[in-house]
């Protein structure tokens, strides 16, 4: 019999009650905190990074979102400014700003494998386009560009990586890019980003996914597909959006994103909602050290 018993939800903590008769004040929830280094990105480092990245330059599909002139009609080089960010002289000093008309950013991480299905967000993506089309015939849109860019390898990359090319070529507002980052622009990735994206499905039911962690470290809110014991960690309406399927998925979308970036209510309610999430050192210290360590910090 264990000393002491760590679990990462109170899912597990009760499932250990059930199967093992583990009880009492030697169990102890410790739920997983994202790392410092998972933060809002700076501006001059988002600047920085898409230059580095090259999004447009690397991506064909993306070739017409950048037309090299800004909102008030001056003449800029490539070098001067990315999808996203543009760099420009103010008294003779060099500024950098978001672009008005920059794309939403969305970023999901996945292991591309069965339990993370991609399909739910190819599906949701191809009926949110659906939901502009529609909703421009009535109004002028309302919709700025979508940019949905997915990192991580796995074993069905391949088989989607034609269907991604195919709906590239047949969506003209949403595009979808892959790619794989060195670990410390991952972090700046995720800062960037205006929604995450998150598919995975617990195996066990027990266990909450970590990138829904990082995202909130950067203050992303995220929509996340449900499961059971996904409310300890995503609150529906709250810092995100739960979803079932791609069809709800796309609505979610459509609402949160309707708007970006001049009308951004819920979703800066959200951010607000995630702002000053304690840290691994500091739950460490409150939920775990006395327990293991046998010690009290004043």
């Amino acid at each position: 019999m264990a000393d002491a018993h760590l679990t990462v939800t109170h899912a597990m903590e009760v499932w250990l009650g059930e199967h093992f008769n583990v009880h009492g004040a030697n169990v102890r929830v410790l739920y997983d905190k994202p790392p410092v280094l998972f933060r809002p990105t700076t501006i001059d480092e988002e600047h920085e990074l898409f230059q580095r990245l090259d999004l447009e330059g690397e991506n064909e599909q993306l070739h017409g979102w950048l037309d090299h002139v800004d909102e008030m009609h001056e003449e800029q080089t490539p070098s001067e400014q990315t999808l996203f960010t543009k760099c420009s002289l103010q008294n003779s000093e060099q500024i950098i700003q978001p672009r008005q008309n920059r794309p939403a950013l969305l970023v999901s991480s996945t292991s591309w494998t069965p339990d993370e299905d991609f399909s739910v967000l190819l599906e949701a993506l191809e009926k949110l386009h659906t939901l502009i089309m529609n909703a421009s015939k009535s109004t002028p849109s309302s919709f700025q560009n979508i940019l949905v860019v997915v990192t991580g390898k796995g074993p069905q990359k391949e088989y989607f990586l034609p269907l991604l090319h195919k709906f590239n070529e047949q969506h003209q507002y949403i595009k979808i890019i892959t790619l794989w980052l060195e670990a410390s622009d991952y972090p700046k990735l995720l800062g960037c980003a205006t929604l995450g994206v998150c598919l995975h499905t617990s195996t066990s039911g027990l266990d909450l996914p970590m990138k829904v962690l990082d995202m909130f470290g950067c203050q992303v809110p995220v929509c996340a597909i449900g499961f059971d014991c996904l409310d300890e960690l995503v609150k529906d309406g709250v810092n995100g959006r739960v979803f079932c399927d791609g069809e709800e998925l796309s609505r979610q979308l459509f609402d949160l994103l309707k708007g970006y970036p001049l009308e951004d209510v819920k979703m800066e309610r959200y951010r607000q909602n995630i702002r000053g999430m304690t840290r691994w050192r500091e739950n460490w210290d409150e939920c775990a050290r006395h327990l293991i360590v046998g010690d009290k910090l004043d």
